[in-house]
C-alpha cells in the first residue's frame, strides 16, 4: 500500500507534457530563488539601511494582495497557456533589465525596490493561470500527483536557489545571476510549445472580466470552507512576514 500510494505521487511524471513544464518550472524556480538571495545581497551592498533591506519583502509580498483576485479573473477569460508565456517573457525582460542596469552601474535601492516590485506583479498574475494550466495539462487521474508535485518543486526550488545564489555570488556576481534568471524564465515557454489548449476550453463561452471577479467573490461569500482556507492563509501570511 505504501509503495503504491509513492508510486502515485510521481504518476503525472509519465505525462510528457507535464514532465517537460514541471523540470523546466522547477530550473526557473531555483534560478529565481537565487535572483531572490542575489537582490538581497545586491541591496545591502549598495544601501546598508535596514528599512530598504525591509521594504524588499514588503515590494515582494505586495503584489500579490493587489493581483492575485484581478488575475485569476484574466485567467478565467484568456488561454492560459498563451498568458503563462506572456508572463514568462515579461519576467525574463524584467530580470534582463535589472541585470544590464547593474552591469552600466545604474542600480540604487529606489531601482532595486521597483524591479522587485515589477517582477513580484509578474509571478502574481502567472500564478492562477499557471495552477489552472495543470488541470487542462493532466487527467483527473494525475490531477492529485500533479498537485503534490507541484509543491515540490516550489519548496526544491527555494532550498536550492538561495544555497546556490548565496555560493554563486561571489564566483559570477549578483548581474550574471539576474541575466541567467530572465534565461531560465523562458525555459516554460519552450515546454508549452508541445501542449495546445483543450478545444472544450477554447470554445467555451467566457465570462468578462467583471463577470468572472464577481463570480470569484460571489463562490467565496457562500463558501464556507473557503472562507475558513483563506482565514487561516492571511493568519498564516502575517506571522511568516512577522
Amino acid at each position: 500500500m505504501a509503495k503504491s500510494a509513492a508510486s502515485s505521487n510521481w504518476t503525472a511524471l509519465r505525462n510528457r507534457t507535464f514532465r517537460a513544464i514541471w523540470f523546466a518550472s522547477l530550473i526557473s524556480g531555483i534560478c529565481a530563488s537565487a535572483h531572490g538571495t542575489a537582490v538581497t545581497w545586491a541591496m545591502n551592498q549598495l544601501s546598508h539601511s535596514a528599512l530598504f533591506l525591509s521594504m524588499i519583502s514588503t515590494f515582494t509580498s505586495l503584489p500579490f494582495f493587489l493581483f492575485t483576485l484581478p488575475a485569476g479573473a484574466i485567467a478565467d477569460i484568456m488561454d492560459r497557456g498563451r498568458l503563462v508565456a506572456i508572463m514568462h517573457i515579461y519576467l525574463a525582460a524584467a530580470a534582463g533589465g535589472l541585470a544590464v542596469l547593474g552591469w552600466f552601474n545604474l542600480l540604487n535601492g529606489y531601482l532595486i525596490l521597483l524591479f522587485v516590485f515589477l517582477i513580484s506583479v509578474g509571478f502574481a498574475l502567472n500564478a492562477p493561470a499557471f495552477c489552472s494550466l495543470l488541470t487542462d495539462i493532466v487527467s483527473s487521474e494525475e490531477l492529485p500527483s500533479a498537485t503534490v508535485l507541484n509543491g515540490l518543486q516550489l519548496d526544491l526550488s527555494g532550498m536550492i536557489g538561495s544555497a546556490l545564489g548565496g555560493a554563486l555570488i561571489p564566483l559570477i556576481g549578483t548581474n550574471t545571476i539576474f541575466a541567467v534568471n530572465g534565461a531560465a524564465s523562458l525555459l516554460v515557454n519552450l515546454a508549452l510549445l508541445r501542449w495546445r489548449e483543450p478545444k472544450e476550453h477554447a470554445q467555451s463561452v467566457m465570462e468578462n472580466f467583471f463577470q468572472s471577479f464577481a463570480t470569484a467573490v460571489r463562490y467565496v461569500r457562500y463558501a464556507p470552507g473557503m472562507q475558513v482556507i483563506l482565514v487561516r492563509q492571511i493568519l498564516f501570511s502575517l506571522v511568516v512576514a512577522a
